[in-house]
């Protein structure tokens, strides 16, 4: 029997996949950043960039700072190697021309692919032997578990 205000084992079960996936995720992620002689803070910020420009959003050094949880400095750090690194390129917005917008280059797009798709196909041969409805199943997990990561606010005064 479950203790009281302990989650039910199958759940602490998923609980403990989940963080050893991540943890995995992370790993596998700076391995490949590492052997391409990109930064995860350059990866992160990359992806952000390439999902606000699919999402029609203007993103300044501002936003991507905020986003990262970048002081300004830290800001100005990876933004200039993002562009010396020709992975992204400064220039006015088109929404406000005192704001200066950052954009991902095909440059970046590219080093991506050569990045992540090996993972990606990697990752889609292991998974291979589970059926559609499992991968569905799977995938709403996954989506409940992203939803609650992203909706989380920690408690003001530290752990529970």
């Amino acid at each position: 029997m479950t203790p009281p205000g302990e989650p039910p084992a199958e759940l602490h079960q998923l609980l403990q996949s989940l963080r050893h996936y991540a943890e995995a995720s992370d790993r596998a992620v700076d391995a490949a950043g590492h052997r391409h002689g990109v930064h995860r803070t350059d990866l992160r910020a990359l992806t952000i960039l390439m999902q606000r420009r699919e999402a029609g959003l203007d993103t300044s050094p501002t936003d991507l700072g905020r986003l990262l949880g970048l002081t300004s400095a830290s800001t100005t750090a990876l933004v200039d190697r993002l562009v010396s690194n020709g992975h992204a390129r400064r220039s006015p917005s088109t929404t406000d021309r005192r704001r200066v917008s950052v954009t991902h280059t095909q440059t970046a797009a590219e080093d991506g692919s050569r990045i992540f798709v090996p993972l990606s196909r990697h990752l889609a041969a292991h998974l291979s032997g589970f059926t559609p409805d499992q991968i569905l199943a799977a995938c709403q997990v996954l989506a409940a578990a992203t939803d609650a990561l992203n909706t989380f606010e920690p408690p003001a005064d530290g752990p529970a």
